[in-house]
């Protein structure tokens, strides 16, 4: 009888401790071009967070920053957190401040996370202007086709008082944009045929994602602009569903999509920033000195995620051409010319969102 309590005792101690360690879910943000997710399992112990330097780990802080992202832990922006953001805070507050970074939306999707960080639920989100237009609808400037002639213009403008007037906007919503990085110039691809001029793209059919300026500007141009999920983006391209797509060179190799595209156009028609977001209602109960520490560390933060995805977009460029043969054109300046005529009339449709203030800025800094 004593033996067959003592089972039960330890049966009973056993499940108690498996129900105690839970696996955390990896979530794949909606509606999102951001880097594809990884597919490591997703034990709490070993996904979320990851991002304490050698030096703090196992270590108490009085303070801990937590930070989201809907991309996976390979992309840019989660390894210069955790390559600059989290050892420089860590360092330079002698280990107060601890730095726990998310990936692969763990904490949430990109609006989920946005919400939770205007709620003060949340420290920091690295995300798009998708979930931010809705707060602050001057952002949908970043949906002009063809703005930015290249990288150091798209620099220069966010730089500017265009950028400042921005995140003052957003600071009026409860949010503190800490720094400016990106997801890049948007470039198309597809199945089908080199695209070198506009008479190219008519009749092509383009996943775009649900937004309706990115279906202007396809529909413009004579293609069938179709809204999908990146998620089911790869099958559609491999069965011909549609014949092409347009992502950030980083991304579309991400999502391995050099297998089944044979044509890349560098168009840079729509140019990409990310925003490194804080909560203004957990900013506000820092000192000065924990905002400097954390203000210093994310513009370092930002100019490392902007010269790590740089870096691979010519990388991966370079592979589609070696390793899977793809064709590379690059619009010459009378294509481009071309290209923007008939897409022209997106920034009147976009200016009566964002209103004139901000486009008067925005023209007075391009010159």
């Amino acid at each position: 009888m004593k033996k067959k309590i003592l089972a039960l005792l330890l049966a009973l101690a056993m499940t108690a401790s498996l129900a105690g360690c839970g696996l955390a879910a990896t979530k794949t943000p909606e509606n999102s071009d951001s880097p594809a997710p990884s597919t490591t399992p997703a034990d709490a112990t070993e996904v979320g967070p990851y991002g304490s330097s050698a030096e703090t780990q196992g270590k108490t802080n009085p303070i801990v920053v937590k930070v989201s992202n809907g991309a996976g832990e390979t992309s840019p922006g989660v390894k210069a957190q955790l390559s600059v953001f989290a050892p420089m805070v860590e360092n330079n507050s002698n280990g107060n401040i601890g730095v726990e970074v998310y990936s692969g939306a763990q904490l949430g999707d990109d609006t989920t996370a946005t919400e939770m960080v205007v709620a003060g639920q949340l420290e920091i989100n690295n995300t798009s202007t998708a979930p931010l237009v809705g707060y602050v609808p001057e952002l949908g400037i970043f949906d002009i086709p063809f703005l930015f002639e290249d990288e150091a213009e798209a620099d220069k403008v966010l730089a500017s008082e265009v950028g400042d007037y921005l995140n003052a906007k957003l600071a009026d919503k409860g949010i503190i944009n800490l720094a400016w990085n990106e997801n890049g110039f948007r470039e198309l691809t597809n199945s089908k045929r080199a695209v070198a001029s506009v008479s190219d793209v008519a009749g092509l059919k383009i996943r775009t994602m649900e937004n309706k300026f990115h279906q202007e500007l396809w529909n413009s141009l004579g293609a069938a602009a179709t809204p999908m999920s990146s998620s089911e983006l790869y099958t559609a391209l491999e069965q011909g569903t549609v014949d092409g797509e347009e992502n950030p060179i980083a991304n579309f190799y991400s999502y391995q999509f050099q297998e089944v595209q044979k044509y890349i156009t560098i168009s840079n028609h729509i140019y990409s920033p990310f925003l490194f977001d804080m909560s203004k209602k957990i900013w506000d109960t820092y000192d000065a000195d924990t905002q400097a520490i954390l203000s210093e560390a994310a513009a370092a933060f930002g100019e490392e995620e902007k010269a790590i995805n740089r870096q691979a977009a010519a990388d991966n460029l370079q592979s589609c051409i070696d390793d899977y043969g793809i064709e590379v054109t690059y619009l010459t300046d009378e294509a481009k010319a071309e290209f923007l005529a008939k897409t022209a009339h997106i920034q009147d449709m976009i200016a009566k969102e964002t209103g004139s203030e901000i486009m008067d800025l925005l023209n007075s800094v391009k010159g």
